[in-house]
Order: C-alpha cells, then sequence, then structure tokens
C-alpha cells in the first residue's frame, strides 16, 4: 500500500502539521502536535486513513478541495468541521503541495476554539448558505474575501486564477476594459453609499463574464457587515431575456415579422428628440397597390403572403440603422435617420424595385405586386414625428393618384393643394 512521505524534522514543530497523500485509500500522516489536536496516538512513521481520523464528510470535502487546488491557488485555505478520536473539531487548513511528491500535500492546521455546540451551528449555518439559490460573499473592510457560498462558486470560481480579493474579480468578469472601467467607477460609488448607510443593501446590475465563459446578468446588493462588507448575487439572465422577449412581441407585427404602429411612433419621437436641432430625418409612407382585390381576388392566405414577402423585400434594401413598421393593413412606414429628401427618394426607389423584381407566388398563385412610396424630410425646428406621417401621407396619395407603383416626396408637391386623407385602395387589380 502506498505510503504517505515521511514527517522528517516536521516531527518537531511545536504547532500542528500533517501530510496528506492520494492512494487506494487517502492517508495522512501526523506530527505529535496534530495528533494531540485530533486525540489519535502518535506512531514515528505512521500513517492512517484521512476519513478514519476526521470523519467522511470532511475528509471527502478535503479530497475535493486537494484535486482542485490548482483553481484554488497557492497558500490556499479552507475550513473543516472534523469528527476526531477527541470529539468535533472545528480546523483552519492551510495547504501547499509537497516539493518532489506528486499527489502529497502539506496541512498547516489552526484550531478553533469553539463549542461542541457552536460547531455544529457553523455547519449548519454554512449548510444553509450553500444551499440558497443565490449568491452569498463575505469580505473585511478590505475586501479580501472571508467566504463564498456555493452559488456564488458555481458563478465566479474561475479556473483562471482564485478570487481571494474583489480586485482579482474585474478582469475575469468584465474582459473589455472600457465596460470593466465603467464598472469600477460604479462600484466605488455604491460601495461607499453602503459604507455611509448600512442600514440598506445598494444595487449594481452588470453583464458579467463566469466561470462557464457565459455572459450573465447578474444583480449586485451590497451592504456594510459589522467591519466588512456582505454581497448577494442574483443572477436575473433568464428574466431579462423573458423581459426583452415580451418587449419585441409588444412591439412587433405577428404576421410581418417587422415593428408594430406604437414601436414606430416611439422610434420616431425618440429620434426627434435625440437632436431637436437640425438632424435631418426622412418618414416613407408605403402601400401596396389594389390590395383590397388581391384579397378578394386570391384570398386572405395569399393576401398575408402578400403583406411578409412586401416586408422582407423592403427590409433587405433598408440601412442598419432605418426603421420599418407596419401601420396597419397594407401601409408600411420607413425611419430613416440622418437622411435628406434627395437620398431618401434614392432609397424609396431602391425599395420600391426590390418589391416589384419579382412576382410574389403563393398559395397555387402568382402575382405581380407594386407599391407606392409617398416621402416627407423634417423641417428646420420641427419636433413632432405627426405633421411628417402626414406630409408623407399626402404624397404617398399623390403617387396614388398619379397612376401608382411610384415615389412621390412631400416636397416636390408644396404648392399643390392639401388633400385629405385617402379612401381605401378598392380599383381592380390591373389586367
Amino acid at each position: 500500500m502506498t505510503r504517505t512521505p515521511d514527517l522528517g524534522p516536521l516531527v518537531a514543530v511545536r504547532h500542528p502539521v500533517a501530510i496528506v497523500a492520494f492512494a487506494d485509500t487517502t492517508r495522512i500522516a501526523l506530527n505529535p502536535a496534530a495528533a494531540r489536536l485530533f486525540g489519535a496516538p502518535f506512531h514515528a512513521g505512521a500513517d492512517k486513513a484521512l476519513d478514519a481520523l476526521i470523519g467522511s464528510a470532511a475528509a471527502d470535502k478535503l479530497e475535493a478541495f486537494l484535486r482542485e487546488l490548482p483553481r484554488h491557488g497557492v497558500g490556499a485555505s479552507i475550513r473543516l468541521f472534523c469528527e476526531a478520536p477527541a470529539g468535533e473539531r472545528s480546523v483552519f487548513v492551510d495547504v501547499e503541495r509537497m516539493p518532489g511528491s506528486p499527489g502529497a500535500f502539506l496541512l498547516t492546521l489552526q484550531p478553533q476554539n469553539e463549542s461542541s455546540l457552536g460547531v455544529h451551528a457553523l455547519a449548519q449555518a454554512q449548510a444553509t448558505l450553500n444551499a440558497l439559490p443565490v449568491g452569498i460573499e463575505l469580505y473585511d473592510s478590505n475586501f479580501n474575501a472571508l467566504f463564498y457560498n456555493k452559488k456564488s462558486d458555481e458563478l465566479f470560481d474561475y479556473s483562471e486564477r482564485a478570487v481571494a480579493h474583489h480586485d482579482d474579480w474585474w478582469e475575469l468578469a468584465f474582459p473589455d476594459h472600457a465596460r470593466r472601467v465603467a464598472a469600477r467607477e460604479e462600484w466605488v460609488r455604491i460601495t461607499g453609499e453602503a459604507a455611509r448607510d448600512p442600514g440598506r443593501a445598494h444595487m449594481a446590475e452588470w453583464e458579467v463574464m463566469c466561470r462557464d465563459g457565459e455572459a450573465r446578468t447578474i444583480q449586485f446588493y451590497y451592504r456594510r457587515a459589522d467591519q466588512g462588507f456582505s454581497l448577494v448575487l442574483w443572477d436575473v439572465t433568464g428574466q431579462r431575456r423573458l423581459e426583452r422577449e415580451l418587449r419585441e412581441i409588444a412591439g412587433t407585427d405577428s404576421l410581418t415579422g417587422v415593428a408594430n404602429r406604437r414601436s414606430f411612433f416611439e422610434r420616431g419621437r425618440a429620434l426627434l428628440a435625440e437632436d431637436a436641432r437640425a438632424e435631418e430625418l426622412t418618414v416613407l409612407m408605403l402601400d401596396i397597390d389594389h390590395f383590397k382585390a388581391v384579397n378578394d381576388g386570391f384570398g386572405h392566405a395569399f393576401g398575408d403572403e402578400v403583406l411578409a414577402t412586401v416586408a422582407r423585400r423592403a427590409g433587405s434594401v433598408l440601412r442598419k440603422n432605418d426603421f420599418m413598421a407596419r401601420m396597419g393593413g397594407e401601409e408600411f412606414a420607413v425611419l430613416l435617420p440622418g437622411t435628406g429628401s434627395r437620398q431618401a427618394i434614392a432609397i424609396a426607389e431602391r425599395l420600391r424595385r426590390a418589391v416589384v423584381h419579382q412576382p410574389v407566388t403563393a398559395e397555387g398563385a402568382s402575382l405581380a405586386v407594386t407599391v407606392s412610396v409617398g416621402s416627407a424630410s423634417r423641417l428646420p425646428g420641427e419636433t413632432e414625428i405627426d405633421p411628417m406621417i402626414a406630409r408623407a401621407d399626402e404624397a404617398l396619395y399623390a403617387a396614388k393618384a398619379e397612376g401608382r407603383n411610384r415615389v412621390v416626396a412631400a416636397e416636390t408637391m408644396l404648392s399643390r393643394p392639401s388633400r385629405s386623407r385617402r379612401a381605401p385602395d378598392d380599383d381592380p387589380v390591373a389586367s
């Protein structure tokens, strides 16, 4: 049977030390001070099974810790609640690898002067904290780590290096330098508030890189605790994802996949509010020609396919920051940020050609589809989206009146008399 390395001169050390070695059964050799600590007889050159000395629970915990020692770094420590021959013992253990002895570790033992009841209470408290679905971390006043529970380790026990101090965490959690700097500045502010106001928790929410390489949204609740700080970690990734999905559903037209009317007005007002001075902005109003006849002649399923196809083809020629929405029925609208009248007309023509490029085929039928487009650009000092939409709508009416399948800009028809909102398009489909 493989035995532990010889204690050598460690036998004469007055502080409790031991050597643990992995074999078929994990073995431990004690110097006299360690033997007295655990209430075991000392025999020079002898060792015994680890679980027989400190109990199976403590042995399992220590073995798992030793096998993952590279993650814990140099000079790693662990606290054990032991079932020893002399009774229950709470012991802090500092761990170092034994030079030249693979699988062997030198343990420096620091007994804690606690009653048996206290040991049980601490063990129960630790088990409770480890069972919580939130991360719990305790720090001293200088943010040196005192305790991490199991959930905290699941999030942030990185394989790259141990996180013994809060400063060790930032580079791992925020690989991007700019985001790391911004988060550190917020952290300084929040922990300062926590120190001044210990009666409540102070929260920050960051998207951070976790130990498994996944980015997660975590809420960090800092609170002054005695002379240090407590930190509660709440993973809200799923909640934030659901909120985004619900917002997308609420702001999206279910048939075409583009934004809906409400989203269009929200985006338009936001663009106008961003720069109330002279930022260029153009609105396009787009209407499918003869759409009522399409539904009447080919059925609503075919009509739905026409709507989806027009939205897809129009979207394919828009730019990254352009914003398209279905306003209702066969009518769409497009916001063109940073775009004046001349450029907007070119984009509208490109959009119109993309739609008419080829027939729409579905439900066993094929039909050439055209669109009419009205364009209206922002006037100097204009701060409301509704007048722009009204002018684009008038231009769209003009495009319909002039024969459809064309683009008309409101700026080219300022001298024409204003017309009322067009009637529904109920002309027959051209043959």
